[in-house]
């Protein structure tokens, strides 16, 4: 009995060894990049905000409605000029890109500025498809710090150049929740990349990210 409790005892050491590990494996690829807020920002093309939940009436839960407004505060300084919205649209009353679209079409966001992809599964889907459906080979990353960490590790071994900025205006209800589960998250993120190589569940065609001189060029040719 004494030698399999050491033994059980030993398999859990390994495990919790094994995790700590891989999250600051994960946690080390934040060290640089990372902004606190959009000041230290220099100025970028594309920028990436990251679903989060959507109320009944379309309404942007305040986890989301904070990485809309500070990816709006770099918008309306220039320090970002394209925005991609990612999230859940896995049934017709349900839409967070729409959702996200409409609240920074609200906040003066021009709508040809903004590119929605919906098909999110999780948070490497997203990255992914933002470098290989958009042609995306930088961006600036919008979530809170919890998530941010993770996010820029998957960013980054997908050998895209990468920025995060912090989204934290406030305390959040799920905050504890949301810390604990990043770590069992690191480690599926780490499995995606480093051991499986995993692929998104969908893809599709190209999406080009259409510059503001292309924009202004199609204008003047109407014009005329």
């Amino acid at each position: 009995m004494k030698k399999k409790i050491i033994i059980l005892f030993s398999v859990l050491m390994l495990i919790i060894v094994i995790i700590t590990i891989i999250n600051f494996h994960v946690l080390n690829f934040s060290k640089k990049n990372y902004y606190y807020n959009i000041d230290w920002l220099d100025k970028h093309y594309v920028w990436l905000v990251f679903w989060a939940s959507v109320l009944q009436n379309w309404t942007p839960s305040d986890i989301l409605k904070d990485r809309l407004k500070v990816a709006f505060n770099a918008y309306e300084v220039w320090k970002i000029q394209k925005i991609i919205v990612s999230g859940d649209n896995s049934n017709s009353n349900y839409n967070e890109p729409v959702a996200m679209k409409r609240y920074l079409v609200k906040l003066w966001v021009d709508e040809e500025d903004i590119y929605l992809d919906y098909a999110w599964f999780d948070t490497y889907d997203s990255i992914y498809r933002a470098k290989e459906i958009f042609w995306a080979n930088e961006l600036v990353l919008f979530t809170q710090d919890f998530h941010l960490k993770r996010a820029m590790y998957i960013s980054k071994k997908l050998w895209i150049k990468t920025y995060g900025v912090e989204t934290n205006l406030q305390k959040y209800l799920l905050d504890d929740y949301n810390n604990r589960r990043e770590v069992l998250a690191r480690i599926k993120a780490f499995l995606e990349i480093e051991i499986f190589n995993t692929k998104p569940k969908y893809l599709g065609d190209k999406i080009e990210i259409i510059t503001d001189e292309k924009i202004d060029e199609a204008k003047a040719k109407i014009i005329k």
